[in-house]
């Protein structure tokens, strides 16, 4: 809270005076804040949180802490059982889909309010998902709306509105032409797009294909809506750039408006978040505890420790070095308050596909033969249980085995063994081989495979697992390694621009269907890291979009697996995320363990 002490009018009349006045104005405000930041009365719960929430609106969300405020506090067409994953109605009481499964009909419920009262209308979805597809907007998920039908069209076609207005003269630019091509955009949206609100509890959904995991999207946090009136106070249109500015101070109390099962009542930055009951929501019985505060730790250690002194009753995730120690003591017996949880996510590092590197070198991972040698000489039994030492299961695979229903259930998906021998002699296949003796394979022109740069960012775990892949690959391969640790911002900007050779990586799914990974490697897509493009693994998911039922598509999205981690290899898969939960079972209760950490925190109690 910034509390300023008012000192006007007052005169300094000494030197000495001058120099006490700091100091008064300092106690002063201390003071102030003492005396007006009084503290409310105790959460029913409270959780420790690593990092802050970045946002408050749904449309621009993507990290987990946001996403799991979002489900407190904004509520969708549906939501999930977080415990089977099967949806649920939510703000749609129920739904029609067409005989070609192209048309969804959402039948809104009638008792659905926002929390100032007003109800919840079809026209706030179609307003939320435009938003969405407004490149305006900067939605980290405008892509999953291209399902919908005219939606991908409409995004370019508003990118490029805007690039045309741009062009214009000074003077044609002005505010009214701003607002003019503002209006022209969202017609265009109501013309070309196929969401439509056919009344104030009707809304329509037309997609391009049948898209069976497309209730899974409507249960996701991007996917909920806003309260346009509050929001629009926030809107203007910038007269050069024709685009829509959104100031985001609507997002924060007293000013916020949602329609879920709390409302926010406070929110410090980088101090906490408090939530208490919407006195509005339409089934209050569903709401377990009155109030929920997330405390922000971001020290791991302090995290710990405050649970351990009761300040917390859950951490949200346990990330600290000496974990192994806390899970041996749990294995021992000495506690029984670290909950291991499987997450719906896979740790991996990627290869840099490209035939050139941007130095201008020749890239020996741009052939597939060499991301293969190199991932049969990892040992990652050794990495999981030497290195990490957390009990993360070994992955082969992108797609966590198990993790997603009537995918692979035959387990018929197996990626590379450990063969450092096999990994030698593809190596030589592919023109690497020692040929002079040196212990160093060269190619054809003796030229030696250059160093291998590992790319990762800095204060985490990457650096031992670099270290340990770099002397398995030395011993197996003959091929030296260095490490190229970067801070967090300039490791990201590397990665997009493709500046490496391996770079650490990791993807968790953002819904129940095997593209939410597998997309990562289509050509094209904004999440390809690594530049890889193969026109038979393009097609596989082309065929997938087309296919005549589920069962056919899955058969072809598991050939698309079976493809690139068992043959073109563009990501080295090492483990399956898990996730080290801290409470107290027996007296803290409603935490979900599906693999897909949603935690809805209305769900959970502290009992007595």
């Amino acid at each position: 809270m910034d509390v300023r002490a008012k000192l006007a009018g007052q005169r300094i009349l000494t030197p000495m005076l001058k120099l006490v006045a700091p100091l008064i104005l300092l106690l002063s405000s201390i003071a102030a804040v003492l005396l007006t930041d009084s503290p409310a009365p105790p959460a029913s719960y409270v959780v420790a949180e690593r990092t802050d929430i970045f946002t408050l609106d749904p449309q621009r969300m993507e990290y987990n802490q946001d996403l799991r405020t979002c489900y407190a506090i904004y509520e969708g067409l549906a939501r999930w059982d977080n415990d089977t994953f099967a949806i649920l109605p939510a703000i749609a009481e129920t739904w029609d889909v067409s005989e070609d499964r192209r048309t969804y009909t959402f039948h809104l419920r009638d008792d659905a309010k926002w929390s100032n009262g007003d109800p919840v209308r079809a026209h706030d979805f179609v307003y939320s998902w435009r938003r969405a597809l407004m490149p305006d907007t900067a939605a980290a998920y405008s892509g999953m709306y291209f399902l919908i039908e005219g939606a991908e069209n409409f995004f370019g076609w508003r990118s490029e509105q805007m690039a045309e207005y741009g062009k214009r003269g000074a003077g044609e630019r002005t505010s009214e032409a701003a607002v003019a091509l503002r209006r022209a955009a969202e017609a265009h949206f109501d013309e070309t797009v196929g969401v439509r609100a056919l009344d104030e509890r009707t809304f329509e959904v037309r997609l391009v294909r049948p898209t069976s995991y497309f209730l899974d999207l409507c249960a996701f946090g991007p996917f909920y809506p806003v309260h346009p009136p509050t929001v629009e106070e926030w809107v203007s249109v910038d007269a050069r750039s024709g685009r829509i500015e959104q100031r985001h101070d609507w997002t924060k109390p007293p000013l916020i408006v949602t329609n879920g099962p709390y409302v926010v009542a406070r929110w410090r930055f980088k101090r906490d978040i408090r939530l208490e009951r919407n006195p509005h929501y339409w089934q209050p019985e569903m709401v377990k505890s009155d109030s929920v505060e997330m405390r922000i730790i971001p020290n791991p250690g302090g995290a710990v420790l405050a649970y351990e002194t009761g300040a917390v009753d859950w951490v949200e995730e346990v990330f600290v070095d000496y974990l192994p120690e806390m899970i041996e003591e749990q294995k021992q017996g000495e506690r029984n308050n670290l909950i291991k949880t499987p997450n719906f996510g896979t740790y991996f590092w990627s290869f840099n596909c490209t035939e050139m590197l941007p130095d201008g070198r020749v890239n020996p991972f741009a052939d597939a033969r060499v991301r293969r040698a190199f991932a049969m000489c990892v040992n990652k039994k050794d990495i999981v249980e030497k290195v990490r030492r957390q009990g993360e299961p070994i992955a082969d695979t992108l797609i966590p085995p198990g993790s997603i229903a009537g995918f692979d259930e035959g387990g018929s998906i197996t990626g590379l063994a450990f063969d450092p021998a096999g990994g030698r002699a593809l190596l030589g296949e592919a023109g690497w081989v020692d040929r002079d003796g040196d212990g160093i394979p060269e190619n054809g022109d003796g030229e030696p495979f250059p160093m291998v740069e590992l790319l990762y960012s800095t204060n985490s775990y990457h650096e031992d697992i670099a270290l340990a892949m770099g002397a398995m690959w030395e011993e197996a391969l003959g091929v030296r390694s260095r490490l190229a640790p970067k801070e967090s911002k300039i490791y990201k900007d590397d990665l997009k621009k493709r500046n490496y050779m391996m770079a650490r990586g990791g993807w968790y799914g953002d819904y129940g269907d095997p593209t939410t990974f597998l997309n990562i490697h289509r050509t094209g897509d904004g999440n390809n890291d690594r530049g890889y493009s193969d026109p038979h693994f393009d097609e596989l998911l082309k065929r997938a979009e087309k296919a005549p039922d589920d069962s056919a598509r899955m058969r072809l999205l598991e050939e698309a697996e079976r493809y690139t981690t068992e043959e073109t290899l563009p990501v080295l898969p090492l483990f399956s995320y898990v996730r080290y939960y801290m409470f107290d079972p027996e007296t803290f209760t409603g935490i979900s363990r599906h693999p897909r950490i949603t935690q809805y925190l209305w769900e959970l109690e502290k009992v007595k």
